[in-house]
């Protein structure tokens, strides 16, 4: 019951700043009182639902979705992969951790200007959300990988335990915590820095392509419903990852 009740408020409060802010958001948009400048929460939720029925937009927002899942893999996959080869080479480190920190200081435009001189308009959201993704969880994985106690390491080679074992019982629980958390962290990054990617290239299937154009064409209800839809995605892919990733950080989910 304390549970239900603890859920009730907290969605209550949560309701209670979304209309906060909805409402600050018709105030000013009655103030301004130009709907192509700033239009009203109501007629940004009318032409979202306009847009909802039609094949464009659901093509648009598919395309865009396995651009940044494609992305997003890939990242991390490669960061888990550099960052065990880094711990393990000192000379790799050297090469490699050099370069991610560039990139990590490089703005997400310079990449996307420069990739579409190289790849075509359709790719280069993947590599910029690639490129997102990579430095950060590589640099959470690499430090918690050194950070792993040596006293536990010492111990399960006393113990002659094999490789998988040691990986089971001491690297993953000692790693997990930072990877997921940096996975949380990237998945937002790379889904905005794919958008970005798509606005600047205006690939054909593209939900940054449809925010390009209802900025080009003054469509300012429509820019704002294309941008209320990223926001809402962003945060329904970082739920589902949170939901996803919980159950392998605790730790007798990691010793079944």
């Amino acid at each position: 019951m304390r549970a239900d009740g603890a859920r009730a408020r907290l969605f209550a409060r949560r309701a209670l700043v979304i209309l906060s802010y909805l409402a600050l958001w018709a105030l000013a948009a009655r103030a301004v009182g130009q709907p192509l400048l700033l239009p009203t929460p109501g007629a940004v939720a009318s032409r979202l639902l306009s847009l909802l029925p039609q094949g464009a937009f659901w093509r648009s927002l598919l395309a865009t979705l396995l651009r940044a899942a494609a992305a997003y893999a890939l990242g991390v996959l490669c960061a888990a992969l550099l960052s065990a080869l880094c711990c393990r080479c000192a000379l790799a480190d050297a090469f490699v951790s050099p370069l991610l920190s560039a990139v990590r200081a490089t703005p997400v435009a310079s990449f996307i200007v420069l990739a579409l001189v190289w790849l075509s308009s359709a790719r280069v959201p993947v590599l910029t959300g690639f490129l997102m993704t990579l430095p950060v969880v590589f640099s959470a994985l690499t430090q918690a990988l050194r950070a792993i106690d040596p006293k536990l390491l010492t111990l399960a080679r006393a113990m002659r335990w094999g490789r998988l074992a040691t990986l089971r019982h001491i690297v993953l629980p000692s790693v997990m915590p930072a990877f997921a958390g940096s996975c949380l962290a990237a998945i937002g990054l790379c889904w905005k820095a794919v958008v970005a990617a798509e606005v600047i290239g205006t690939p054909k299937l593209a939900v940054g392509a449809r925010l390009y154009e209802a900025k080009i064409y003054l469509e300012t209800d429509t820019l704002l419903a294309w941008t209320l839809t990223v926001v809402l995605l962003s945060v329904l892919l970082e739920t589902a990852l949170r939901r996803l990733i919980a159950p392998m950080i605790r730790p007798e989910a990691l010793h079944d």
